[in-house]
């Protein structure tokens, strides 16, 4: 049993979620993984809030704008009116644009430690509130959803990112206490 378990436990538990489809630079794996996310989003659109069509392809460079535009469009043409979204480091939103116009909705993710000029943690929850509202400035109204922001609680220190537990607990604390009232949707990562 794999992930296709996922929708029936969110189910049982009265959860809704996001569904989401591999890309890579393999276009028979990436064409398998659409095609049951798809399969899957369709038997279980009472608990999908949305789908995402590829996770931080564009920062590893398995695909193009164009590739993913036409997978992204491909869902949609498929699912109807369940939303569709493309999630990756902020960085590559501003540096692939014409994204913002094809999904129903944008996924970001800000990940102060593991920028490429990291920021410690004492900066970091201003670092996430500038970043997003600067990419909700572009995207014309449309959803915004932080896919991935968190603090590592172990690890290397990245100039003045010092991962530890201190340090992540202050990173969510902070984090959930400005942006609740705002009323974002995010999603908290990070372990070690």
């Amino acid at each position: 049993v794999g992930l296709e378990i996922v929708p029936k436990i969110a189910r049982e538990n009265g959860l809704k979620m996001y569904m989401g489809a591999w890309v890579s630079a393999d276009k028979k794996l990436t064409a398998k993984e659409i095609s049951t996310m798809i399969k899957l989003a369709l038997e279980n659109r009472d608990i999908i809030k949305g789908v995402i069509v590829g996770n931080e392809v564009l920062l590893r460079g398995e695909a193009t704008q164009d590739e993913l535009t036409k997978y992204i469009k491909d869902v949609k043409n498929a699912l109807g009116d369940i939303e569709v979204t493309y999630a990756d480091v902020w960085e590559f939103w501003l540096k692939n644009k014409a994204l913002f116009g094809v999904v129903d909705f944008v996924t970001i993710h800000i990940l102060p430690y593991w920028e490429d000029d990291p920021v410690g943690v004492e900066k970091a929850i201003e670092h996430v509130i500038k970043i997003r509202e600067e990419v909700s400035g572009m995207i014309g109204g449309k959803k915004l959803l932080i896919g991935e922001t968190g603090w590592p609680s172990e690890g290397r220190m990245r100039e003045d990112a010092l991962p530890s537990k201190i340090n992540q607990a202050l990173f969510i604390r902070e984090f959930i206490a400005k942006v609740e009232p705002k009323g974002w949707e995010y999603n908290i990562i990070e372990a070690i």
